[in-house]
């Protein structure tokens, strides 16, 4: 048998878990949506220059487009804009930028497991000055976006600075990947 007491205390129990678990739901609805491309570009470059404090001594950099790891991949916006949003956030950062952008899907030529820049990307890279490059290559799985970003010295192949993302794959993420 439930006394007044009682019945009075296990009512106040309960009105404080459902007050609980409203407020849980309101801080959930209120979260900040997570950051998209730019934002998380942006970061990662600054992660970088912050990582890696001499890179912008190494000298003017020129950018390719991201490259599809899946290859055969005809190009996408996101190709160019990926590349394009990471150069600006790294000018900012203090890198010297060229305003030069490679086609991403000719940069490459496989050597066994090894993939070395082109004769034909070094030679550009120096007739615009650059003794750096910007790669990106990207994976598109069913719910996330994996990127691999890198400066890469042109004379050596050495990677000076790296950084990878996840992102979630939103709608945005999928019109300019061309997907749907």
């Amino acid at each position: 048998m439930l006394t007044p007491l009682r019945l009075a205390c296990l009512l106040l129990i309960l009105l404080l878990s459902l007050g609980g678990c409203a407020h849980h739901q309101r801080a959930l609805y209120n979260a900040p949506p997570a950051p998209g491309l730019s934002d998380a570009l942006a970061t990662a470059m600054h992660e970088m220059v912050e990582a890696f404090p001499d890179l912008p001594e190494q000298g003017p950099m020129i950018t390719a487009s991201f490259i599809d790891v899946a290859g055969g991949v005809p190009s996408t916006p996101f190709n160019r804009i990926a590349a394009e949003l990471s150069t600006a956030a790294l000018a900012r950062a203090g890198m010297p930028v060229r305003e030069v952008l490679i086609d991403g899907g000719q940069l490459l030529v496989m050597e066994g497991s090894y993939g070395l820049l082109t004769r034909r990307i070094r030679r550009l890279g120096a007739s615009e000055g650059a003794r750096t490059m910007l790669l990106g290559t990207y994976a598109r799985g069913h719910e996330r976006l994996l990127l691999a970003l890198r400066v890469v010295d042109l004379r050596t192949d050495r990677v000076l600075a790296s950084r990878g993302l996840s992102l979630h794959l939103n709608d945005d993420l999928r019109a300019l990947l061309g997907t749907r």
